[in-house]
């Protein structure tokens, strides 16, 4: 979907205002510069706005969006993701799946499943940006 300057949108909870929009940003995604009522402008892919507030995703979340990934105007994963090739991106995202899995057991209490959670989330990132190659 395309947004426009001025639009009303959201991020999972979060309420916003477009200022401005990046089609075809980075490996082919769209990018908005959304503006919250706290004042701050932070840049998001397209696919993480929505023009209702997602259900859900009322708690912080720390598989999808950690806090600590967003103190600045770019997500974390974002900047890494402009700053490779594609396949070095690809690469990047397989060896996080591998940490996750490896250590799912070892880090938490809750049996692996945050880690497992996030090991999924970066699967579903790799899927989405799988190119396919045509003869």
């Amino acid at each position: 979907m395309k947004y426009q300057a001025g639009q009303t949108v959201y991020v999972q909870q979060a309420k916003a205002t477009v200022e401005a929009g990046y089609p075809q940003h980075s490996g082919g995604i769209d990018f908005y510069d959304l503006k919250f009522s706290d004042g701050r402008t932070v840049a998001f892919p397209g696919y993480e706005i929505t023009t209702e507030p997602r259900v859900g995703y009322e708690k912080p979340d720390k598989v999808n969006s950690p806090s600590h990934y967003m103190q600045g105007k770019y997500e974390v994963i974002d900047v890494i993701q402009g700053s490779m090739s594609h396949e070095g991106f690809q690469g990047y995202l397989l060896g996080n799946m591998t940490k996750y899995l490896l250590r799912c057991q070892h880090k938490h209490q809750d049996g692996g499943s945050e880690d497992l959670k996030k090991l999924i989330w970066y699967a579903e990132k790799y899927i989405a940006n799988i190119r396919v190659e045509t003869a």
